[in-house]
């Protein structure tokens, strides 16, 4: 009984001390990549947004959701009962200017008659002005009187100056009013074509945002299209976008075919933060067409930033802060690092394959 007490407590102690040692790891080496990971979703290369230029009710759409549409083509028709009546009175205003410019219209047949009015009475009184030239010349006359036949005269002449400025002062400004007129009329033309919303290029409708007989205000949006080649965008924290180049292999799983990944490359990358979105953006384009790919699907994808072949690694676990390891023989160390992973480090130097590297607890 004594002899299996002891022995129990041997294998207690042994035990007890194998427990005590540390895990330890030599450098290895191996094919290392080092990625980015980045969030995302599908878009198109020329996705945008279709929004109304006018207050109104949606009276008509044309297309549903999924629909192909052209450029030009009419989306949506917007209604707004003040709208019609003002482009008929645009149009009634506009033909009423041009009316009055026409030599027959009342106003410049008024000013017409004027002028017959006061050539004849210039006719007259120069012919009167004339002979009582002769006249006073031979004391048939007073002087009395030519002076008055050469006031009438004279008289008669700046009347005709001033109906013939009155004329054409008149005929500018009707021709001013028509010219008004004809923008204000374009101008309702134009308004009227923003109660038709129409499609800016070729695409398809991804999402229509109104329904028939809302109210649509202006600058509101009505629908979403997209058109183009399919783009993976990416969200990139702020650590990882100094790693990102142009040209980067990107491998990309949808969240609409999980354990599947399809490559792509890096083709652009945004200049700036997106408060909006938290994250630097970048885009991939697809090396070759997916089957089936829609728009706004989720995906994940991994950005590979460098690549080694035969490196030497060792677990990340066994890194310390700063760069250091933990040498069984001499402590800690400082090593010089290359690539990073979530599971492997690249060690450049500083250890090697003959070092023991110790777990620190």
């Amino acid at each position: 009984m004594n002899k299996l007490i002891l022995f129990s407590t041997v294998l207690i102690t042994i035990s007890f001390v194998g427990c005590k040692q540390q895990e330890s790891t030599h450098p290895s080496r191996k094919n290392i990549v080092e990625a980015v990971f980045a969030s995302g979703n599908i878009i198109t290369e020329n996705q945008y947004i279709v929004t109304s230029q006018a207050d109104g009710y949606l009276s008509k759409s044309f297309f549903n959701e999924g629909d192909s549409v052209k450029a030009g083509q009419i989306l949506f028709r917007i209604e707004n009962e003040a709208q019609p009546e003002q482009l008929v009175n645009a149009e009634e205003n506009y033909q009423y200017a041009v009316s009055n410019v026409s030599n027959n219209s009342p106003v410049l047949e008024q000013l017409m008659a004027q002028r017959s009015q006061v050539e004849n009475k210039l006719t007259t009184d120069s012919l009167n002005f004339v002979r009582y030239q002769k006249l006073v010349q031979s004391g048939a006359v007073s002087q009395v009187d030519y002076e008055k036949a050469k006031v009438s005269y004279e008289n008669s002449k700046q009347d005709l100056v001033s109906i013939n400025n009155q004329i054409s002062d008149t005929k500018n400004k009707l021709q001013l009013e028509v010219s008004k007129n004809k923008a204000n009329l374009a101008a309702q033309q134009n308004t009227s074509s923003f109660y038709e919303i129409r499609a800016d290029m070729d695409g398809v409708v991804f999402q229509i945002q109104k329904k028939q007989g809302e109210l649509v205000k202006r600058g509101e949006p009505v629908a979403e299209i997209g058109s183009g080649k399919y783009i993976a965008k990416l969200f990139i924290v702020e650590e990882d976008i100094n790693k990102l180049k142009l040209g980067h292999v990107v491998y990309i799983e949808l969240n609409t075919e999980k354990n599947k990944s399809y490559k792509a490359y890096l083709s652009k990358i945004y200049p700036y933060f997106d408060d909006k979105e938290q994250s630097f953006i970048a885009e991939a384009i697809y090396n070759e067409p997916i089957a089936n790919l829609k728009p706004g699907t989720q995906l994940q994808a991994n950005i590979k930033t460098n690549e080694k072949a035969d490196a030497i690694v060792i677990p990340i676990e066994y890194l310390l802060s700063g760069d250091f390891v933990l040498d069984k023989k001499n402590g800690q160390i400082k090593v010089t690092v290359g690539i990073r992973t979530p599971e492997w480090v690249e060690i450049l130097s500083g250890a090697d394959e003959s070092t023991t590297i110790i777990l620190s607890k």
